[in-house]
């Protein structure tokens, strides 16, 4: 009886122990590499791009309140935005896709693909891979997360789950992808990582830069982060945009040291958002903050400009403005509109500085991250209205930052950093 009591206990510790998950530091890692797409920032081309992804958001975030949108159609263009290296299959075939912590899906372009967008880049080849295979309507998993968005429907009688899946507004036909869904092996830098979901898109309309497809960073069942299982993932965004910069996942994204801040993630079934309490420009804090229940602040590593809703931007344009001395005032572009004439101080002017605080974390930025040269001898706030209930945090103001998205405890975590050390 007593070995038959032991014998029960041990296969009790042992279904525990399997229905316990593992903590992040025991899942395997993996590194990938993000290049940015323009080596130089074009601030024409960067607002009109944040512009329409900031659409973008505004539109997913009053669909998921209920709201009617009045944002007007994407037609990104992913200028601006990061393209993350890997591979698919077996052999691996190397590809580039955009990087995108505001969506979910990953998808790739496959075959000759001659109704797709981009046209031009690499495709991915299916039937040159062992290690393909589609994905049956009846997956429980995957197939039944894009059915619960609609975005699926059976086809060849039940042996292909297809999707349609559109980037914007509902009633924006023209930014879409569309075909079937398939498992692959991903190699991430040089860890292989089997049966990951995707979609093998057969049709695209739309503007993704010049990549094969998009790799979804964002908080859903189906993309690359929760399909990996690690928990967690970072990004170092270098300053120099020529070079490129480190995309972690699990134990490879891990913060230590001084100065590591940690913020609580809003409630989102995609964006990063946390909540701005205040912003202190040159020693003086402005109030107003972003309203949580509109989304709080995004984090995105798509959007180049940074974008507060009012009162927010009112308020802390008002305080930069009356502690910029140092420079006259230079005429409103592109949407910036604190503007100075910098022609004579060869870039050492002094600026206010500017310190976001959010729940629990300050982020004391660098002057770089909110100010830069937009035109010859303009020097602009590169800030901007959001003029809707949205605000993100875009890619120039986290450079120089290992910033840290913990999808288990729901925290985002940040730390100044030199990204080419990483």
């Amino acid at each position: 009886m007593a070995v038959k009591i032991g014998l029960l206990a041990l296969m009790a510790s042992l279904l525990v122990a399997a229905a316990v998950p593992q903590a992040i530091s025991e899942r395997p890692g993996f590194r990938a590499t993000l290049i940015r797409r323009e080596k130089a920032i074009n601030f024409t081309r960067a607002m009109q791009q944040s512009h329409e992804r900031l659409s973008m958001f505004t539109a997913r975030l009053d669909a998921a309140a209920g709201r009617v949108s009045t944002q007007t159609p994407l037609r990104w263009d992913g200028a601006g935005a990061y393209d993350m290296e890997f591979s698919m299959g077996t052999p691996p075939q190397k590809l580039t896709a955009l990087a995108d912590t505001g969506s979910d899906l990953i998808w790739a372009k496959c075959g000759a693909c001659a109704s797709c967008a981009p046209q031009g880049s690499p495709s991915y080849y299916p039937d040159k891979s062992s290690s393909f295979s589609k994905l049956p309507c009846s997956s429980d998993g995957l197939c039944g997360a894009l059915k619960s968005e609609s975005v699926v429907t059976c086809g060849a009688g039940g042996a292909e789950c297809d999707y349609r899946y559109s980037y914007g507004l509902a009633n924006d036909g023209h930014h879409y992808t569309k075909g079937y869904m398939g498992t692959e092996t991903f190699t991430l830098g040089g860890a292989a990582a089997p049966g990951v979901g995707f979609g093998c898109t057969n049709m695209s309309e739309g503007n993704y830069g010049t990549g094969s497809g998009l790799v979804g960073l964002g908080r859903g069942k189906v993309s690359l982060v929760s399909q990996l299982d690690v928990g967690a993932f970072s990004y170092c965004l270098a300053p120099d945009t020529s070079k490129a910069s480190p995309l972690l996942f699990g134990p490879m994204a891990s913060l230590s040291g001084p100065g590591v801040q940690t913020t609580p993630l809003l409630p989102s079934n995609v964006f990063y958002g946390v909540n701005l309490k205040s912003i202190t420009i040159g020693g003086a804090t402005t109030t107003p903050g972003t309203d949580a229940s509109d989304g709080g602040i995004v984090f995105d590593s798509g959007t180049t400009l940074t974008f507060l809703a009012d009162p927010a931007y009112t308020a802390a344009k008002a305080a930069l403005l009356s502690r910029m001395t140092a420079l006259p005032r230079a005429s409103d572009r592109d949407g910036f509109e604190a503007c100075f004439q910098d022609s004579d101080s060869g870039g050492s002017v002094d600026v206010p500085t500017m310190v976001l605080h959010f729940d629990g974390a300050d982020m004391d930025l660098p002057p770089a991250n909110y100010f830069q040269e937009v035109a010859e001898g303009v020097l602009c706030w590169i800030v901007q209205p959001s003029h809707s209930r949205t605000s993100i945090i875009g890619n120039i103001m986290q450079m120089n930052y290992h910033v840290r998205h913990d999808l288990e405890k729901s925290v985002l975590s940040f730390q100044p950093a030199n990204c080419d050390s990483l």
